[in-house]
């Protein structure tokens, strides 16, 4: 009698296990088709971390938040793999005063007269999204660290194709392969880490091959570049913490790599994301495509091209939320070696704008409109560049 009643009071428990179970099983059938047994991480430890983020998926979305969250590829991810994942640290201004000399003007607060309330916009685009005008191309870094060079070359295809160069896919293994790194700015190079503004030189001064006609090289040296598809005369950083001047610079120019703290983007589902407090790190590069307003939720956001693939988020893209004032929502990093500056000399905190630290670090390629005529590009949102002699893109 005792034992029956028992089997009973622990039948719902048992079935519940079974279930969980089989759900983690249907979900590595999809996302871990690729022999596992390599890795250190156990199965029950990823059960383990499923079924915890399952139940935070579940307890978010009973919020009715602006954002939704989703059971992803990420659901069993350790934290040390998803840290993997970004591998980017911007550099601020000391990457350019290294002695190397460099195909651009930083412009920043210091250096730029600005607007106490930075760039007035009520002239601007209401709304601007250059998916409309362009081929999507939806970057995957895989488990590689390379957000960086993914973000910079999403920069380069959308703007060539504005610029009538048509849809070309770039290398992107070049970049991650070719860009030396001595200085130890976002990382060791390739996997783990570098910055966009890096990629960006290594294509100005170099050009940068097709995809399908750059041959990687063994333990992820330098490979064999084909014919240079695209080369850009220079680039710009805008001022730091201006969600104006990005505001201005998406309007007029084109798209543009930014940085953003990215810990609590992995189960981004859809919606306009409000989840980072003011204090946050930036450790993830990605590519703002404009901005606009969300008629459900009120609230203004910049539209993103992420690279984890087109199965996540918004199709590969996300909105986060936008403030319209250089000062609104401005906290500290306090780990700027993680998310900031190169390996020596970083300060010990720095001030971030923006959710999730958005506005903190932004650059742009300057890409000549296909034309017989060489010609000066002219850049008016507070931010310069300096013209070389190869403005036009070698193909």
């Amino acid at each position: 009698m005792v034992a029956s009643v028992l089997l009973q009071l622990l039948a719902p428990s048992m079935a519940n296990r079974v279930t969980a179970y089989s759900q983690y099983d249907a979900f590595r059938a999809v996302h871990r088709t690729a022999d596992d047994s390599s890795s250190k991480v156990t199965y029950a430890e990823r059960f383990a971390l499923f079924k915890a983020r399952s139940a935070e998926v579940a307890a978010h979305n009973a919020q009715s938040l602006s954002w939704t969250v989703a059971v992803n590829r990420f659901a069993d991810f350790t934290q040390n793999e998803k840290q993997a994942m970004l591998g980017y640290k911007r550099v601020g201004g000391r990457w350019a005063s290294s002695s190397e000399g460099h195909s651009f003007l930083q412009t920043s607060p210091s250096e730029v007269e600005m607007p106490s309330n930075g760039i007035n916009v009520s002239n601007l685009a209401k709304v601007v999204d250059w998916r409309e005008k362009t081929t999507s191309f939806i970057h995957n870094q895989g488990s590689c660290g390379s957000c960086w060079a993914h973000a910079a070359a999403g920069a380069l295809e959308v703007g060539a194709e504005l610029k009538g160069w048509g849809a070309i896919k770039v290398a992107t293994q070049e970049i991650v392969d070719c860009t030396a790194n001595p200085r130890h700015c976002g990382g060791s190079g390739g996997c783990h880490g570098a910055t966009a503004e890096m990629a960006l030189e290594l294509v100005r001064s170099r050009g940068i091959s097709a995809l399908d006609k750059y041959t990687s090289a063994d333990g992820g040296k330098c490979g064999q570049a084909g014919p240079s598809a695209l080369k850009i005369s220079s680039f710009v950083r805008l001022p730091e913490n201006s969600a104006t001047h990005l505001m201005k610079a998406l309007s007029e120019s084109g798209p543009v790599v930014v940085s953003i703290a990215a810990d609590k983007l992995f189960s981004y589902n859809g919606g306009v994301f409000s989840g980072c407090q003011p204090d946050t790190i930036v450790n993830h590069a990605v590519l703002a495509l404009g901005y606009g307003n969300d008629e459900k939720s009120g609230k203004d956001f910049f539209t993103i091209r992420n690279s984890w693939g087109k199965t996540w988020g918004e199709e590969g893209h996300f909105r986060v939320e936008r403030f319209n004032d250089d000062n609104a929502y401005c906290g500290t990093d306090v780990k700027p070696t993680d998310g900031v500056y190169c390996e020596k000399n970083a300060p010990a905190s720095v001030k971030v704008c923006g959710m999730c630290g958005i506005t903190s670090d932004s650059a742009y390629p300057v890409i000549p409109q296909k034309t017989n005529l060489r010609a000066v590009e002219t850049h008016d949102a507070g931010d310069q560049v300096v013209s070389k002699d190869d403005l036009l893109p070698v193909m």
